[in-house]
């Protein structure tokens, strides 16, 4: 008896599974996401010029210099949790401080233990977060006081700095709850999480700053996209991972201990990533002068752009990675991370190319002085970015492994790069500035952590190539 022929799908339902994918892609959501958070930016920042006065203004960037330093609070524990989550949720039984033991493969997400985990993360964070506020309403109040009390509005400047004060603590209690989200491979309702957290900001900022409300506007706004982003992915956690069950689960200190090694690498390695990133810029305010700074700076936020949203092809992956790494499917997760390095890298090359053609013109049309370094410069400088690209998505690569080997490098390049800079910058000017970081970086860990990445899959240079362009060896 002959089988039934199937009928090929009619055009609208091509287009309705098109679109199914597209709304359910991780990837989409992140773009989305970013985009929104960069055109939020250019909205707001003119109302804020115009509806702030200048008191209020400068405030407002040390209450986001404080946002900042807040985030490292944990001290490298948020990179460690993610992977930790995606073991667990591939069915391991436990995990170790470091490395990949043989645990044995339980062929389910391991709820048990996610949960535990969760509760354990709860306990430390909440216990944090009453320590930083505690530290800001004391030191942030005794920093700010001078300024507050000169500026027009002091009184709704203090409502607005102690109600930043309980957000950020807020923010610290509940800021695993995006990392487990991302850990147990939710990552496109972690990705929407951002979308919608940006949508709300931008429309409680605008709409309170149009209405008076001066800088207490940006804490409301600030606030209430913390409680939906983590909201968001509180709850696709628990759909997942314990419907209703998650206050049954005890904390176990014994995890937190088993954390500590690999965070406190992370920590050092956060700091030698600042001293990388970010010491340049104080260099060259010091050396070359505010108009040279005004250039250096926008291009560096360009720069970091670019590096983040091509880094989103991997970042959405990095979860089914570690699963698949723990899993022992090696030869599958190599196929998933070169086929994604090589969208990173397309994604990146050409997105540099873009702005040194065309960044000024842009800018200009828009209104607005050359804000961008002259083009051999920026050539040079995204030509760095490209090597750092490969080599940090490497190193992550690595990170899976729930290692930290780079801990030293990153932190010894991290002074090196400061310490060329502080000799090159005087003698040669810009371009010393632009060449001391690649100098510093090239001289070991740029290569060392591709190599090390390399040899954590077991594909070789060919097979890993075919990989990447065909998406099989």
């Amino acid at each position: 008896m002959n089988e039934p022929v199937s009928k090929p799908p009619t055009l609208r339902q091509s287009l309705f599974a098109k679109w199914q994918r597209v709304t359910r892609s991780a990837l989409i959501y992140g773009w989305i996401g970013n985009g929104i958070r960069l055109g939020g930016n250019i909205v707001i920042l003119p109302l804020i010029k115009n509806k702030l006065d200048t008191s209020e203004d400068a405030l407002w960037w040390v209450f986001v210099a404080v946002g900042a330093l807040c985030n490292i609070a944990d001290f490298g524990l948020g990179n460690v949790i993610s992977r930790v989550y995606s073991y667990l949720w591939a069915g391991a039984a436990d995990f170790s401080a470091e490395g990949i033991d043989e645990h044995k493969q339980m062929g389910e997400p391991n709820r048990a233990k996610l949960s535990q985990l969760n509760a354990s993360l709860s306990y430390l964070y909440v216990r944090l977060s009453l320590v930083v506020t505690a530290v800001l309403a004391v030191g942030g109040t005794w920093f700010i006081y001078h300024s507050v009390q000169q500026a027009a509005r002091p009184g709704l400047i203090w409502c607005a700095w102690f109600a930043y004060v309980i957000a950020l603590g807020y923010g610290i209690a509940t800021s695993y709850w995006p990392l487990a989200c991302a850990g147990i491979n939710a990552v496109r309702q972690s990705q929407s999480a951002v979308m919608w957290g940006g949508i709300v900001y931008l429309v409680c900022a605008a709409g309170l700053l149009l209405a008076g409300w001066g800088l207490l506007a940006m804490v409301v706004a600030v606030t209430v996209r913390s409680v939906v982003q983590r909201e968001i992915c509180r709850r696709s956690f628990q759909r997942e991972v314990s419907p209703g069950d998650d206050s049954a689960a005890e904390p176990d200190i014994s995890m937190i201990k088993r954390l500590w090694p690999n965070a406190r690498k992370f920590g050092m390695l956060a700091i030698g990533g600042f001293l990388i990133t970010n010491a340049n810029t104080f260099i060259c305010y010091h050396y070359l002068g505010k108009e040279v700074t005004a250039l250096y700076g926008p291009t560096q936020n360009i720069g970091a752009f670019l590096m983040n949203i091509s880094a989103l092809w991997l970042s959405v992956k990095w979860p089914q990675i570690a699963m698949l790494r723990v899993q022992g499917r090696t030869h599958e997760m190599a196929v998933v991370f070169a086929r994604r390095l090589l969208m990173v890298l397309v994604t990146f090359a050409f997105g540099a190319v873009f702005v040194i053609l065309f960044g000024d013109q842009l800018l200009q049309w828009k209104g607005s002085e050359k804000k961008l370094l002259g083009t051999a410069f920026l050539t040079v400088y995204f030509a760095y970015l490209f090597h750092q690209v490969i080599y940090v998505q490497f190193g992550l690569l690595t990170f899976t492994e729930n290692v930290v080997p780079f801990f030293r490098i990153g932190l010894a390049t991290g002074v090196a790069v400061v310490l060329l800079s502080l000799v090159l910058t005087p003698r040669f000017g810009l371009w010393g500035l632009i060449l001391a970081a690649p100098l510093a970086e090239m001289a070991y860990s740029g290569w060392y952590t591709v190599r090390r990445g390399f040899q954590g899959q077991p594909l070789k240079w060919p097979e890993l190539l075919r990989a990447a362009l065909f998406g099989h060896v």
